[in-house]
């Protein structure tokens, strides 16, 4: 059976669209780039809304590059 893609913890919408640019958090939440913003901390770093963690933008991404 296919998964289907993750929703924003924030907006509730699927990141099917925008998986490239959606970050997750080990407590298995997912933010869209829409909603991004509303966590960051700074440019490199959010802060997780559900456990209130901190995780490096980059290195958070659901698909990172190579």
């Amino acid at each position: 059976m296919p998964k289907s893609p993750p929703l924003c913890y924030i907006c509730n919408k699927s990141c099917d669209t925008d998986i490239e640019n959606c970050v997750y958090c080990i407590c298995d939440i997912t933010i869209c780039s829409n909603c991004l913003n509303s966590v960051k901390k700074n440019d490199k770093v959010w802060i997780c809304p559900k456990c209130h963690s901190e995780h490096d933008i980059q290195k958070s991404k659901l698909i990172r590059n190579q």
